[in-house]
């Protein structure tokens, strides 16, 4: 029988929020720089768990001690920008925040996880 969860409830779910939070106020701070500061915090958004320089981990998920992996073969992204591509995707489409939204809080997963076959383990 699958347990259901109560919202904050899920894996790592502090952690995960807290990443989510400095990353954003990092593709925030890019995106102040004039003419093409946006499109540095859109690149950072969209690729940032397949940073080579941070060994697959965001700025926010290294300090939290989380990463996200393929579950094809437990690696991380850093040779699979096309899968942080995915994961990223979805929230840059607007009716597709809300199906993530509800598979983050009551299926204990992301949509965008899902289509990329990647989860997030605690380091």
């Amino acid at each position: 029988m699958h347990k259901r969860l109560r919202i904050g409830q899920t894996p790592l779910f502090t952690e995960r929020l807290l990443a989510a939070c400095i990353d954003l106020s990092i593709v925030l701070g890019l995106s102040l720089f004039p003419r093409i500061g946006w499109l540095f915090g859109l690149i950072y958004f969209l690729f940032k768990d397949s940073l080579g320089l941070l060994k697959g981990q965001s700025f926010g998920r290294r300090l939290f001690k989380v990463k996200v992996i393929s579950l094809e073969d437990g690696n991380n992204l850093t040779t699979k920008p096309d899968k942080a591509l995915i994961r990223q995707i979805v929230f840059l489409v607007p009716i597709l925040n809300l199906i993530e939204l509800y598979y983050f809080f009551f299926r204990e997963e992301r949509l965008g996880a899902k289509w990329s076959s990647t989860t997030v383990v605690k380091v």
